[in-house]
């Protein structure tokens, strides 16, 4: 009869035979699983900031536009009425908050020079609310409601255009008829972000001002959600589509069953950079994973073999009295388990203590600060470890220990009891 104690008080007395050796053995485990268990948060920790960063800087979690519109980027595939998307906003679940906005490409003109500007008309009182735009400004102020007149440029936009706050700005665009509309605004902040397309090419005014000067009416080309977390941006989207799927198309005529009148996209259909992002940190995690298998491969089946020659005549005398290979092979796998669950133990405590740490006061690498921000980084990092992180290197641990104690198991149990008891 199988019987549990006995094997776990057999590999716990033979584990301390050679206690040095043991303890060195655990010593090395507990370093490794206590570095990757550490890397696994860094990678969860950046990974998440990436996201929580591209999504937050300006994207937002979920866009809605014209069909057509991610596509063309033009004025003619707009949303003529939002009313019909801001309707099918109402009682969903996960939905933090939205707003709307009119995007065009154009040119932006100042007394000493021009360049080319991203052109972005926003709600001045929601956009706060769901993107960290107002917070980018470093000189001046954010866009007020009574200001229609305002905008706010990245600030190496205005060096390029050479103005500063105060000054006068002229933007330019193509109407929808082909034909060319100016308007005349007055710099009231300076963005900066560390992200090329802000810094560099964004010009923010009133959505109010940008419909007017456009001629568009109440058209606006993004309707932008922002939800609760991640995990309620899928479920979000899949309820948008189903409602707006269903409704009146973008002319406000009857919809097309077969031609949707509005795009849903999610913040990693919009720029596959995020989602490559996202791909390389899987690979990374698989990379982690296999350092471990490897480290406890090796850590471990040195061990084992060690203590499977110094015992042969332990295993012979075992042999002799009537102890079956089989028994003896569950042994030694049994050793080879408490070995590595207590390395691991002892690795996750240590790696778990310096994620709390680092979680806590971060990680701060400010002097890699741009290189960061272009990635959508922060320059302070907090390591965070996921659930399933965890389960990944626990999982990884215990296989690479079971694998590790086969061979020498599977020696022992097939030892020839004389000939191992002749051993010196």
């Amino acid at each position: 009869m199988f019987d549990v104690s006995i094997y776990l008080k057999l590999g716990w007395r033979n584990l301390w035979l050679h206690p040095l050796r043991t303890a060195l053995t655990l010593a090395a485990l507990a370093l490794g699983i206590a570095a990757l268990t550490f890397l696994s948060a860094m990678n969860d920790g950046w990974m998440q900031q990436i996201r929580t960063n591209f999504a937050l800087t300006l994207t937002g979690h979920i866009q809605i536009h014209a069909a057509g519109f991610e596509q063309s980027r033009k004025l003619a595939d707009r949303i003529r009425d939002a009313q019909p998307v801001l309707d099918s906003l109402k009682d969903l679940q996960g939905l933090h908050s939205f707003t709307r906005r009119l995007r065009v490409s154009g040119l932006a003109s100042a007394a000493g020079a021009n360049a080319g500007a991203l052109i972005y008309g926003v709600e001045p009182i929601k956009e706060p609310h769901l993107s960290r735009m107002a917070s980018f400004v470093q000189q001046g102020r954010w866009l007020n409601a009574d200001d229609d007149r305002a905008i706010v440029l990245g600030d190496s936009l205005a060096d390029r255009l050479q103005v500063a706050l105060g000054d006068k700005v002229v933007l330019m665009a193509a109407l929808e008829n082909g034909d060319i509309a100016s308007e005349v605004f007055r710099v009231r902040g300076l963005l900066h972000s560390g992200v090329l397309d802000i810094d560099d090419l964004a010009a923010v005014v009133p959505l109010f001002r940008a419909q007017q000067w456009l001629d568009v009416g109440v058209g606006v080309t993004d309707v932008v959600l922002r939800a609760d977390n991640f995990a309620a941006v899928e479920a979000l989207a899949a309820a948008l589509r189903a409602r707006l799927s269903g409704g009146r198309s973008n002319d406000g005529a009857n919809s097309d069953a077969k031609k949707p009148a509005f795009e849903v996209l999610t913040w990693n259909q919009i720029d596959p950079m995020a989602e490559q992002w996202a791909a390389f940190a899987d690979a990374y995690s698989w990379i982690v994973l296999a350092v471990v298998i490897l480290v406890v491969l090796v850590e471990v089946l040195n061990t084992m073999l060690m203590s499977m020659h110094e015992r042969s005549r332990e295993f012979g005398l075992m042999g002799a009295l009537g102890v079956r290979g089989g028994q003896m092979f569950v042994m030694v796998v049994w050793e080879t388990v408490i070995l590595v669950l207590l390395g691991s133990l002892l690795g996750f405590v240590v790696g778990g203590w310096l994620v709390w740490h680092y979680g806590r006061v971060g990680i701060d690498l400010s002097q890699f600060a741009t290189a960061f921000s272009f990635m959508y980084m922060s320059p302070v990092i907090h390591p965070m470890l996921a659930g399933e992180s965890l389960l990944h290197i626990l999982g990884a641990a215990t296989l690479g220990a079971l694998v590790a104690g086969l061979f020498p198991a599977w020696k022992a149990a097939r030892l020839d009891p004389a000939a191992a008891m002749r051993e010196v």
